[in-house]
């Protein structure tokens, strides 16, 4: 049985038992020997349409119609034989009759289970083990990232998550946000290294974002806090540790302040994040998309001099890493890790992510479409023509169309 069910896997042809065919070889053995009885005492052909019963037996775990053709063959040869013992009864003819369309049957089952059977064949250990630990790992990743809420005070949110599909690895994306005293605070974060490594260092920063993210005045100290955080891990610092310093987290940081109508951008190596602002449809300075309707203006924030990544911030300056700006009602501001950027087509050309959403993003009489990020995936997948090779992470926060009297209350978002 073990055999057979490693030849099954390993996309070989599962083979007949051989008690199988011994036990079908009785069975024709004993239904001749039945219906020669019931010829030599005048019994006719009463039992002749037993001869189709091995037929039937053979044709049952046959890979090929060659067993079931063998037996009918055999059994159809010896109602032939028996037929002018049948004594001028017409009754002989149902004996050849039976063995042929059992036959028949017989044999088009065996043809028409084949490719299911292929099918089941196909599937090696190795891939099965594969698909086992990648439905592992994004139940592991699905349970590290928490869904963000809808909307967190005047704000909207939308997040799409690209899960690498060509290898079983975990992928070490993260976002979160929270809403502070100081204003609703983001993080967007791309955890380098792969596997349970990746996952580790994502959930440090996680845990020490959500914490801190309510206690400290700037982003600045909030990344300073995120880098300390990750420098006392357990595991950091150890000579045997499977860490190292080519592991590290890239990150942004943004704080949205909607009594102030202001943004505020901290980029610790991460790509820069891009603010989009509908234009006035009769603005002549505007650019227009292929549909006629006015495109927004994409501009990617950039800060004077990004800080090192996380974990890393030490051996650089990080005067420089942020910037403050106005973010106008209905704005949107997109945050994004390197898996979309870098995702190559088939001529190995990287995803023009800005270039694209002046297209994408083509204003409607209600501003940025609130269909964005749907695009957007639907546009990055089309570019790539298959599964990504790396994670990939998105998240829009749009801006209400006017501002109001809304003042942060120091409390965590729930999701509705």
């Amino acid at each position: 049985m073990a055999h057979s069910r490693r030849g099954q896997v390993a996309g070989t042809p599962d083979p007949v038992p051989g008690r199988w065919l011994a036990g079908c070889a009785t069975a024709a053995i004993v239904v001749v020997a039945a219906v020669g009885l019931s010829h030599l005492r005048d019994g006719g052909l009463v039992l002749g349409p037993l001869l189709a019963i091995p037929v039937a037996l053979a044709g049952i775990g046959a890979s090929t119609p060659r067993l079931p053709l063998a037996y009918g063959t055999v059994m159809l040869a010896a109602a032939v034989v028996l037929a002018p013992f049948a004594g001028g009864s017409l009754l002989w003819v149902a004996a050849p009759v039976s063995v042929v369309v059992v036959t028949a049957l017989s044999a088009a089952g065996v043809v028409l289970c084949r490719p299911a059977k292929r099918g089941l064949a196909s599937v090696t250990p190795v891939e099965q083990k594969l698909a086992n630990v990648t439905s592992v790992a994004e139940v592991a990743q699905r349970a590290l990232l928490r869904p963000l809420p809808r909307r967190v005070g005047p704000l909207e949110l939308g997040v799409v998550y690209l899960a690498a599909a060509a290898e079983a690895r975990v992928g070490g994306d993260l976002y979160e946000v929270a809403r502070t005293q100081f204003g609703i605070r983001l993080m967007v974060g791309d955890a380098r290294g792969k596997g349970l490594d990746a996952v580790e260092i994502a959930a440090d920063v996680l845990g020490v974002f959500r914490e801190v993210a309510h206690e400290v005045y700037t982003l600045a100290e909030v990344a300073r806090r995120l880098d300390a955080g990750l420098a006392r891990s357990p595991d950091a610092g150890q000579a045997h540790s499977s860490r190292s310093t080519e592991e590290f987290v890239t990150a942004v940081l943004a704080e949205i302040d909607p009594s102030a109508g202001t943004l505020t951008i901290y980029n610790c190596g991460h790509p820069p994040p891009i603010l989009l602002s509908p234009g006035p449809p009769d603005s002549r300075n505007g650019h227009r998309s292929r549909n006629g309707q006015t495109a927004p203006s994409v501009t990617t924030v950039e800060v004077p001099s990004p800080a090192p990544p996380l974990r890393l911030l030490s051996l650089g300056d990080c005067s420089g890493a942020g910037r403050t700006l106005p973010l106008r009602p209905g704005d949107a501001l997109l945050l994004y890790t390197d898996g979309v950027i870098e995702a190559r087509n088939p001529r190995h050309r990287c995803y023009p992510l800005p270039g694209r959403l002046a297209e994408l993003a083509a204003a409607s009489s209600d501003g940025i479409r609130p269909d964005l990020l749907e695009r957007v995936r639907d546009d990055l997948l089309r570019h790539t023509g298959g599964p990504l090779d790396d994670d990939a992470a998105l998240v829009l926060v749009r801006a209400p169309a006017a501002w109001g009297d809304q003042v942060p209350q120091p409390a965590q978002a729930t999701a509705p």
